[in-house]
């Protein structure tokens, strides 16, 4: 991702959720699209799903590629500055406050951010970069599937604004995946290893013994150490990824069921479908008829 000039990050009263105003998938409808030229009146989230979006908030320019998110604040002046065939969720939503909040690098450490009592601390802002890369993409997918789904299926406000609210706190938990941890320790760092070699292969049939051989220890002490850090099993961990994986396919493609469970490492179709069933409930063909109802317009 390039930014040609600096702009604020944004930071976010949560103590109430945010207030969903509407939400899409949008796809250029041809090779030489480009943004129309507006002023927005509400925040807009855009996260890319294919190709490169290049934008412009007033003077600074943004190329925001696969994988990667911007947040344009009220007031500023949108402008696509450059041809591109991009596709991307969107999310329109504003502060109950109403107002716009942001901070430079160096002073959000002095800043209130959390409210303790009785030994419980909440989360009172939300400081966010306005553009950054997605750590786990295929997980922010799923919430615009299903605040799409719950939009349309409930027509509940308040669902729609929760909704809004975990999409924001997913992307800055992904953003900060050490807070509240005690990084920076052996054990963590080791864990963090194994959970990066784990996504590397995401695409094949990785086992517990592999990934011991590949760092050097004993199978069943990685195990252990693994779930005392984590909570959970090396080989849970795998299955839960894949599956989440498998979500963000059977929600945003069209491909068969059983290509779907080959790309990420499952013996077979019949394999595939007694893990996918046994973490969600549903089939893989049910969970894509159930959660696969897009919403997209042009722009």
């Amino acid at each position: 991702m390039e930014k040609k000039n600096k702009i604020n990050n944004l930071v976010f009263n949560i103590e109430q959720p945010l207030i969903f105003n509407w939400t899409g998938k949008f796809e250029a409808p041809y090779a030489s699209w480009s943004h129309l030229t507006r002023t927005l009146y509400d925040y807009e989230l855009m996260f890319v799903t294919k190709g490169t979006l290049y934008i412009m908030a007033d003077n600074d320019q943004y190329e925001i590629s696969e994988g990667e998110y911007i947040i344009m604040p009220p007031l500023v002046q949108q402008h696509g500055w450059k041809q591109s065939d991009c596709a991307f969720y969107w999310l329109h939503f504003a502060q109950n406050e109403g107002e716009i909040m942001f901070y430079n690098t160096d002073e959000c450490t002095s800043k209130e951010y959390r409210i303790c009592a009785n030994g419980q601390c909440r989360t009172r802002y939300l400081f966010l970069p306005m553009s950054g890369t997605v750590p786990s993409p295929e997980r922010m997918v799923i919430l615009f599937k299903q605040l799409q789904d719950a939009e349309k299926r409930y027509h509940n406000k308040s669902y729609d604004d929760f909704y809004v609210t975990s999409i924001l706190l997913e992307l800055k938990s992904q953003l900060s995946p050490s807070q509240g941890t005690a990084s920076g320790t052996k054990n963590n760092t080791l864990c963090d290893n194994i959970k990066d070699y784990i996504h590397w292969h995401l695409c094949e049939p990785v086992t517990v013994a592999e990934i011991a051989a590949y760092y050097g220890y004993n199978a069943r002490y990685l195990t252990t150490l693994f779930k005392e850090v984590t909570g959970n099993s090396i080989k849970d961990y795998i299955t839960s990824i894949k599956i989440e994986q498998a979500k963000a396919l059977l929600t945003s493609t069209g491909n068969p069921v059983s290509q779907i469970g080959y790309s990420l490492g499952f013996q077979d179709n019949h394999n595939f479908s007694k893990y996918f069933k046994k973490a969600t409930g549903f089939t893989p063909s049910g969970y894509r008829t159930e959660f696969n109802k897009n919403m997209v317009f042009h722009q």
